[in-house]
């Protein structure tokens, strides 16, 4: 009977609230952590670096498989064929070790960054299916990473004017936390946007042209948002935390958002 009324009860919660597209189906279930899925970057970066070692696991033998076959049809193809290939695995490790050295340090270390995000990576299915065989939740990988981008785009990120930063907020933040968010950014000189959806953010960025966003969402909604902007406009993301689950009653940490200005603005607003 208790299993009944708990099941009723979660249909009614999903129900009695609009979702968002990227939680469309939705079950009523509560994240774990109760909803904070905030995850250290290093995650990421350790799913990264065993991406790229089961990629020169793959090279490798690829090349035992192939390389007579390609020494019958002459020296000089195998090669151009064997320098191509240690030349991209080389500059996959070079570009790994120069995020993991931004991350660390905070300095920039990645100037090739600039002009696009972490999340466009064509490893990224990869790395996502690793890290959940290490059981991690696509959400909570996709936190982690969002953590990175926001150390590169930090790190490349000059000072702008706060005329210049756009701050998008979606909906199902509490009252109080948007009030407080409003709070934070009038300190700063900027308006806070309470966006409805993605078109809506999208409507916004259009009209405004800013040198600088900082979104607040999911991480669902992030990944979407960033992956669209493709960082042409740099983007500071900050996760929702959902104690009530999805699209209703969010937080977030706030001395975050207040970081997030600062790295934007710097101490001092500036018209």
């Amino acid at each position: 009977m208790a299993n009944a009324d708990s099941a009723t009860s979660s249909v009614e919660s999903v129900s009695a609230r609009k979702l968002g597209d990227t939680w469309e189906g939705w079950s009523g279930e509560l994240e774990e952590n109760n909803g904070d899925l905030a995850t250290s970057p290093w995650y990421f970066l350790g799913y990264y670096a065993v991406m790229l070692l089961l990629l020169h696991t793959l090279a490798f033998g690829l090349w035992f498989l192939t390389e007579p076959r390609l020494a019958e049809i002459g020296p000089i193809f195998k090669n151009l064929v064997e320098i191509a290939g240690i030349a991209s695995l080389a500059t996959m490790d070079v570009g790994f070790g120069l995020v993991v050295a931004t991350v660390l340090t905070g300095k920039n270390f990645v100037p090739h960054y600039k002009g696009k995000h972490i999340a466009l990576s064509p490893l990224l299915p990869g790395i996502i299916k690793i890290g959940t065989k290490f059981g991690l939740s696509k959400d909570r990988i996709s936190n982690s990473l969002l953590q990175v981008g926001n150390r590169i785009t930090i790190a490349n990120t000059k000072r702008i004017k706060s005329t210049e930063l756009v701050v998008l907020l979606p909906r199902c933040l509490t009252k109080v936390m948007r009030e407080s968010v409003d709070e934070i950014a009038k300190r700063y000189g900027v308006t806070a946007h309470v966006c409805g959806g993605g078109q809506q953010a999208r409507q916004i960025l259009a009209e405004r042209k800013p040198k600088g966003v900082i979104a607040v969402a999911c991480e669902r909604d992030l990944m979407a948002g960033v992956q669209d902007v493709g960082a042409a406009i740099p983007v500071i993301a900050i996760a929702n935390k959902r104690p009530e689950g999805p699209c209703r009653n969010t937080n977030i940490d706030l001395p975050e958002m207040e970081s997030a200005f600062r790295s934007f603005l710097g101490e001092v607003s500036r018209v």
